[in-house]
């Protein structure tokens, strides 16, 4: 289900290729600025660096390792051997993909292919969520979560710093809006990439944390973005049910590495629901 990096590089257009460029260097970013923080910054914090660079370490392979694996594992059909005898088993007929797809699956303009298990479209990251990487976006968005989470505790400093004269207009403004007060002349560029980053990091810290909460309350009712907006719960099997199927036999140590081995206990074809058949959801969603 995985294919090479040159291949997925090739198959995805501007459109695509653009927000995914942002976020990379926007997360290089960040890493530099907590790295400058680390190095240069006058006692950033209590701890030594001995114990911030295995953190930091730590924190940058699980981010890039779990988008690597996102990017590169697709969730779509393509190569996946689906029933001959599905019509007339409650299966819908994709005229774009032209084949019957099974219960969970729908399909993705953006990706044009129909998703298993899918769950909504990453812009982001320019690929869909579904039953295969939904391991990896979930782990990349706990550690993006951790990561923002310490880089804002770092930048707590320059917030403080920047209202050393108290609650201003002036200081409002250079935290609101920081490109203003440079293109005003009222800060320095130092002044300005400080004040930046530490908004960037704190907007994203508490983007990210909305995202976190959605998909962890998701993952533990055994639902998909498309199920919880049409209010259905058929596949809710436990809690603990529910994170094996999302996240595989070993869900409880995923989180330590994403190379770590959990093998789905499904096909991403058939799921076992606490309902005797699944009904179509009254509330047709369209994401």
């Amino acid at each position: 289900m995985r294919a090479g990096w040159g291949g997925r590089w090739q198959r995805l257009d501007a459109a695509l290729c653009l927000p995914l460029c942002v976020t990379v260097a926007l997360m290089g970013a960040v890493c530099i600025e907590v790295l400058c923080l680390l190095l240069w910054a006058a006692e950033p914090t209590q701890l030594p660096l001995a114990l911030h660079l295995p953190l930091l370490l730590f924190l940058l392979a699980n981010v890039l390792g779990n988008m690597g694996l996102f990017l590169t594992t697709s969730p779509s059909i393509k190569g996946v051997m689906l029933s001959e005898g599905a019509v007339g088993q409650g299966w819908e007929y994709c005229y774009t993909c032209q084949s019957h797809v099974p219960p969970r699956c729908h399909h993705c303009y953006t990706c044009n292919v129909c998703m298993l298990r899918r769950d909504h479209h990453c812009v982001l990251l320019g690929q869909c969520v579904g039953y295969h990487n939904y391991r990896y976006f979930l782990c990349l968005l706990l550690h993006g979560w951790v990561a923002l989470l310490y880089a804002s505790l770092l930048n707590a400093d320059i917030f403080m710093a920047l209202l050393h004269e108290g609650v201003t207009l002036h200081s409002i403004v250079l935290l609101l809006m920081p490109w203003l007060m440079l293109l005003t002349g009222q800060v320095s560029t130092s002044t300005f990439v400080y004040a930046f980053m530490a908004d960037t990091c704190v907007v994203s810290f508490l983007f990210c944390s909305g995202f976190l909460f959605l998909h962890v309350l998701l993952s533990l009712r055994g639902q998909t973005t498309r199920e919880w907006f049409g209010e259905s719960r058929c596949y809710d099997l436990g809690w603990r049910r529910n994170l094996q199927e999302a996240l595989g036999d070993r869900w409880h140590l995923v989180w330590l590495c994403p190379l770590l081995a959990s093998p789905l206990p499904g096909n991403g074809v058939a799921f076992e629901s606490r309902a005797p058949h699944t009904e179509p959801s009254a509330k047709p969603v369209i994401f």
